[in-house]
């Protein structure tokens, strides 16, 4: 069997043999000087023209000031130390500006202060600057790569930095992620609350990959560090989830609730958990919390009735070539609400219960696949997951998109691609 997957918080993910592998503004380049003579482009509108030569307007970058205080007689140890604290506070108080410059000029002062290269990508990647976030935390590393601080704040970058995160993305993630808790562990002088963000960073990336069976020690190992965090119950509790473990999910992500009452991916979890219960009224209870704690990030499902759904399917189908149509029109496109468990448990560790389709048969052309088939084994089939499509989108026209995206995927195992195949055709 093959899946197209969803993550735990619902985006559109493919598998990779079973389960799911589930991911700014640049600085701008330098000038080279204005252009001369008659070979100069029209001057543009806002430009100043002096003679023959287009001079572009001038522009300036607004910048924060850092707030820091140094007396002006101290030295640039005392400077760095004062706006390397402030950068800082500045973080946690997520006054990003002030702290992206506060890092800056610490690192004017101090161009091998691994701290202060960490703290500008920080900023930066708050502030939505993710290529300069990038370049600032490739010099950290490469300043020290063993660094375990500036480990975690790499890996959380790629992990759970804003934009969509790919497979590549996570799985450096996961090995800077992983590099930092093997040196974390090994110094003589142990930080543990730094031991249990890089194991939570882990598990988080391992949950996202589809590998929630290995998710599951990573977290156990920072619970038993701090149990009382609630992120980290929260990926325990999708861990679980995905590994259909629904009411030892539902009670993890109850506790992780009486920690973060107001964590809206919780909510959600905890909503699609009862819903695998059975228990349609709490979970939409749970699911319409998570909205209105979020409703800049989570969206309500764009659900349409079965007869529309099929119409989408339909005409898929209708505008493929007219050999591989036909060979589609041999098997049975299934549509279902959401997965059965019989389906979930064909492969170990199970698919997670936000597939958004599923083909059933051996990976294999079409031909052998029937005649398998005729030989008595199960009868090949799609089967496409309305809700969980619902869920994975935005917008209608999106729906469209990810059903035909999901369906054309589950052809692809049927012709005999496997996920790596469909992954470099931009099918994942």
């Amino acid at each position: 069997m093959r899946a197209v997957l969803a993550s735990a918080a619902l985006i559109a993910a493919c598998s990779s043999n079973g389960p799911a592998e589930k991911v700014g503004r640049g600085s701008a380049g330098s000038s080279t000087g204005a252009a001369a003579s008659s070979a100069s482009p029209p001057s543009k509108a806002g430009s100043l023209v002096e003679g023959a030569t287009v001079v572009r307007p001038h522009h300036e970058e607004p910048v924060v000031d850092c707030p820091a205080r140094v007396p002006d007689s101290a030295d640039d140890d005392v400077r760095v130390s004062a706006l390397l604290d402030e950068a800082n506070k500045q973080i946690e108080r997520a006054q990003y500006g002030a702290a992206w410059t506060c890092a800056d000029r610490a690192g004017d002062l101090s161009p091998t202060s691994v701290e202060a290269q960490h703290l500008r990508g920080a900023a930066l990647a708050a502030l939505g600057r993710d290529q300069e976030a990038q370049t600032a935390y490739q010099l950290a590393l490469a300043l020290d790569p063993d660094d375990p601080e500036t480990l975690r704040a790499v890996a959380d970058f790629y992990i759970n930095g804003k934009g969509e995160r790919g497979r590549d993305a996570l799985r450096l993630g996961l090995e800077l992620a992983q590099r930092g808790s093997r040196r974390a562990e090994a110094r003589r002088r142990r930080n543990p609350p730094l031991v249990a963000d890089l194991a939570v960073l882990e598990a988080q990336a391992l949950n996202d990959l589809g590998r929630s069976d290995e998710a599951l020690s990573r977290v156990g190992a920072a619970l038993r560090i701090a149990p009382g965090r609630g992120d980290a119950l929260h990926e325990k509790g999708v861990a679980l989830f995905d590994l259909s473990r629904f009411s030892e999910a539902k009670t993890v992500l109850q506790k992780a609730l009486g920690i973060q009452p107001d964590d809206a991916y919780t909510h959600q979890m905890l909503g699609l958990t009862l819903e695998q219960l059975g228990d349609a009224r709490t979970a939409e209870a749970e699911l319409t919390r998570a909205h209105e704690l979020a409703p800049n990030e989570l969206t309500r499902p764009v659900v349409i009735s079965v007869a529309e759904f099929q119409k989408e399917v339909d005409a898929v189908v209708a505008s493929l070539p007219p050999l591989r149509r036909a060979r589609v029109r041999t098997i049975k496109i299934e549509i279902a609400d959401l997965p059965d468990p019989v389906d979930l448990a064909a492969v170990t560790p199970p698919f997670p219960p936000t597939i958004l389709g599923l083909y059933r048969g051996p990976v294999g052309h079409a031909a052998e696949a029937q005649a398998q088939a005729q030989a008595g084994d199960e009868p090949v089939s799609i089967v496409l997951y309305r809700k969980n499509l619902a869920r994975a989108v935005k917008s209608r026209s999106e729906l469209s998109e990810q059903i035909r995206d999901t369906l054309l995927h589950e052809i692809g195992h049927l012709e005999g691609l496997d996920e790596d195949d469909l992954r470099r055709r931009g099918m994942e």
